[in-house]
């Protein structure tokens, strides 16, 4: 049986455990937290009862789907890890948004970083260092690569703008030279750090879906314009179709 742990990114009135309610805001006044739990809403039922269950009923699989969030609350960061860790989650999925003053497009899926030599101190805001590394790195990029891809290609449906951003990383500040496949960062991201999570005694793959900028005015338009529902219905689907076929 495959294990698959949706988490919403944000939610709530206040920022707990280092989780922030809200960070992106749409040129239209939609908030980040919605649309995160809106698109894992329709994953889910793209799981359960759409697309990705008549995949599950065509691979001859039986998966179970658990969300950290089910309604306007927040988590704190490690909180949202352990839900994953205590459920012996395959995939763990966080949900987010971007937003870079309107000026940027771009699809990005977030690993936990190969190496700690450069970040002794942090493993994300307001974390102390767990003193684990990742030691899943390969399957986590394969997952990040998966996810990163298929929202991407569902996007480019409704919107030639929308790509993979790259990135890449010197030995400097990695400990090694390392180059993640596009569409992939790597980063000490607090949900993606918690002890529980990429040990000898938790392989579960994790990743965080920035899907695109919520401040962009044209991603604004493509997703909660006219055409929205279609376009989110697409993207639920692409996604958990992915989760389906790793899980």
């Amino acid at each position: 049986m495959g294990i698959i742990v949706l988490d919403p990114g944000h939610g709530g009135e206040s920022e707990t455990g280092g989780s922030s309610a809200n960070n992106a805001t749409s040129p239209t006044g939609v908030e980040e937290k919605a649309v995160t739990l809106d698109l894992c809403k329709r994953i889910r039922a793209s799981v359960l009862t759409g697309a990705g269950a008549q995949r599950a009923r065509d691979t001859n699989k039986q998966v179970t789907l658990i969300m950290t969030r089910d309604a306007d609350m927040n988590l704190g960061l490690a909180s949202r890890a352990a839900v994953a860790a205590d459920n012996s989650a395959d995939l763990y999925l966080s949900i987010h948004f971007n937003a870079d003053h309107g000026r940027a497009r771009g699809t990005e899926c977030w690993i936990d970083r190969k190496y700690m030599q450069a970040f002794e101190s942090k493993e994300g805001p307001g974390v102390k260092a767990s003193g684990l590394r990742n030691i899943n790195v390969a399957d986590d990029a394969r997952f990040a690569e998966a996810v990163a891809h298929a929202a991407a290609t569902a996007l480019q449906q409704f919107d030639n703008h929308a790509k993979l951003r790259k990135a890449s990383y010197s030995a400097k500040e990695n400990g090694e030279a390392y180059t993640p496949p596009n569409g992939v960062k790597m980063k000490g991201l607090g949900t993606l750090r918690d002890a529980s999570l990429g040990t000898s005694s938790n392989q579960c793959r994790a990743s965080l879906l920035e899907l695109d900028f919520l401040d962009n005015a044209d991603f604004d338009a493509l997703w909660n314009g006219a055409n929205g529902v279609q376009v989110r219905n697409a993207v639920s689907d692409a996604l958990a179709l992915v989760l389906v076929d790793l899980s």
